[in-house]
């Protein structure tokens, strides 16, 4: 073998111990003690076929066998011989067993590990590299290339099992026949190494599928995802065209790497089969040695023969999964790079203020945050309006530590962001978007966010509170199950509205000390928005209110407002402050929404 062979051995080997650790040893352990029971019970096949022949004409196998049953006290007879034979059979059938069963229990667990350890990894990613990362790619990590990645290191365990037992094999050969042995070793050599051109292919072809997995799973999750316009639009033709395309290329693949897979299977046994007839004829015929006398050889050959052409087929079926492990191995690698640095400082409650100082922020070249000076008090409204593109979405990144400032200071109650634990300083936050987040839930569990049990009376009180604070008691109390109603995928059965209020309740629910509002009433019609717009008042003086604008309406009643164009604050101060100045930007955008002080 060749020594990209050896070191890709040792390179995996590395690479499975990382993952299986201990688990893999033991595996091996097994392997190794069902092929020396086998070949144990194999060679007890010599004494009993010569049983009937006298001592001194036995082999110095049968003679140690011989040895062995007179130190026992047993007599040597063709029972006692087949006694042996059975019990080292049944150890092989145990250690087999036990083999199996460790390695199911191996490839399930790790699986489950390696999905846990990634929905982790992505919880704790930076926002800035999921925004720049396909869903489908993430998505295809845990629900495909997981599964084949395992099946990759379990394969690797078996290749490196294979080799163990061939070399049990031909150890017992070489003590019964070298010459032969040597013969079996070099046409082996010759014919694995022929078909190593098929273990690169197969590795080749299971890069491209899970490249072309990922590929479906993005345009499956957007075809999903956006159905109600593309079914509206008839524009099924347009994106199923693509995705049938990328499914047709990996049908291909795929297909490509089980052919490539099969072939050495398929040929391990007539090779053998001619091999093994070619050294009977040999033997029988040309040597005049009686058949009897070579079969246990033979079967070793045979066993030994066919041990090299798994051994292939397992390489393959590796390298075939192994697109799926470099998958895992790259992303592991990439999401460690791209976690998300956090401190230690907790922050319990809101006491203060949050300040932002001279805070700028680029996306790589393009400037978005220009010298941001902003204090957000508590239990005070503040408003952020500005034109679309004004870098209102940014800001409010920053301010939630979703993204990290180049330069500049932000902090919350005196705290420097960057020595925060950020999970708690988001603890202490309610966010609501302009797309309503909606799970395929009850109502109730949409708004608890599975916190508690929706059936324990706590948990109802505290759901029927935060639906009234949030105006949806009243459609809620129509709905057929209550709070018990399943609202489909993004409460696809219910309006937009409803869809609002029922995100504002789960923020409510949470009890936050600060809350913001992005853009929460765009998208809404007047009566809708006025419901909205009354839970928001209510929470006045009571709790931090941040409400993230394009819509002036909404922010008529802060105390506070801040007025951002191109990235810079341009005008700060209270509603009726900025509309007096007929020159000022605030007054402009009034203007074109017909909305007067």
């Amino acid at each position: 073998m060749k020594i990209p062979l050896i070191s890709s051995l040792i390179f995996y080997h590395k690479v499975a111990r990382s993952y299986l650790g201990w688990k893999l040893y033991i595996l091996l352990l097994l392997f190794l003690l069902g092929g020396i029971s086998e070949s144990v019970g194999i060679s007890m096949l010599i004494p009993v076929l010569n049983v009937e022949k006298a001592l001194s004409d036995q082999g110095q196998y049968a003679k140690t066998i011989y040895a062995f049953l007179e130190s026992a006290g047993m007599n040597i007879s063709l029972s006692s011989l087949l006694i042996l034979l059975l019990i080292a059979f049944l150890f092989k059938g145990v250690f087999v067993f036990l083999r199996d069963s460790f390695s199911a229990y191996i490839k399930c667990r790790l699986a489950k590990d390696i999905r846990i350890s990634f929905c982790n990894k992505y919880m704790n990613m930076k926002y800035s590299y999921y925004t720049n990362t396909s869903i489908g790619y993430l998505n295809n990590i845990i629900t495909t290339e997981v599964d084949r990645g395992v099946g990759a290191l379990n394969r690797y365990a078996v290749v490196i099992g294979s080799m163990i037992v061939i070399l049990i094999y031909l150890s017992c050969a070489v003590t019964i026949n070298y010459q032969m042995t040597f013969v079996v070793i070099i046409l082996s050599l010759l014919l694995f190494t022929l078909m190593r051109v098929l273990s690169r292919l197969s590795r080749k072809m299971s890069l491209l599928v899970s490249e072309t997995n990922a590929q479906v799973q993005s345009l499956l999750i957007q075809a999903i995802s956006n159905y109600k316009y593309i079914k509206a639009t008839d524009g099924f033709t347009h994106i199923y065209k693509q995705l049938f395309g990328r499914i047709s290329i990996n049908y291909i693949y795929k297909l490509k790497g089980a052919v490539l897979t099969v072939i050495p299977s398929s040929i391990i046994e007539p090779i053998s089969i001619v091999f093994i007839s070619g050294l009977v004829i040999y033997y029988v015929r040309f040597q005049g040695k009686p058949i009897a006398d070579i079969t246990v050889v033979l079967i070793f050959f045979y066993k030994a023969f066919s041990s090299v052409f798994r051994f292939q087929t397992d390489w393959q079926k590796f390298n075939a999964s192994l697109g799926g492990l470099e998958v895992i191995r790259k992303a592991d690698r990439v999401l460690d790079e791209n976690k998300e640095l956090s401190g230690t400082k907790i922050v319990s409650n809101f006491n203060r203020v949050v300040e932002l100082k001279d805070v700028n922020y680029s996306y790589d070249s393009r400037h978005v945050l220009f010298d941001i000076n902003m204090n957000i008090h508590k239990n005070k409204s503040v408003g952020i309006v500005g034109e679309s593109g004004s870098g209102k979405t940014t800001l409010f990144d920053v301010i939630t530590g979703m993204l990290t400032p180049q330069s500049g200071k932000i902090s919350i109650d005196g705290i420097d962001y960057s020595g925060l634990e950020l999970s708690s300083l988001r603890n202490v936050i309610g966010y609501v978007t302009q797309e309503p987040v909606i799970f395929n839930d009850t109502i109730a569990n949409n708004i608890s966010f599975w916190e508690c049990d929706s059936q324990e009376d706590f948990c109802k009180k505290m759901i029927k509170n935060a639906a009234v604070l949030a105006n949806c008691d009243k459609f809620i109390n129509e709905a057929e199950m209550g709070h018990e109603t399943i609202i489909g995928d993004k409460g696809v059965k219910l309006s937009g509205g409803q869809r609002q209020r029922i995100a504002i309740a789960r923020e409510l629910f949470k009890e936050p000390d600060i809350m913001i509002f992005d853009e929460a009433t765009s998208a809404l019609d007047t009566e809708s928005e006025k419901l909205i717009q009354q839970s928001i008042n209510s929470l006045k003086g009571e709790r931090t209110i941040v409400i993230i604008a394009h819509r002036l309406s909404t922010v008529r009643n802060c105390d506070y407002i801040y007025v951002l164009k191109e990235g810079r604050i341009v005008e700060e101060g209270e509603f009726d402050e900025l509309y007096r100045d007929n020159n000022s930007q605030f007054y402009s955008m009034c203007q074109n929404q017909n909305l007067y002080g």
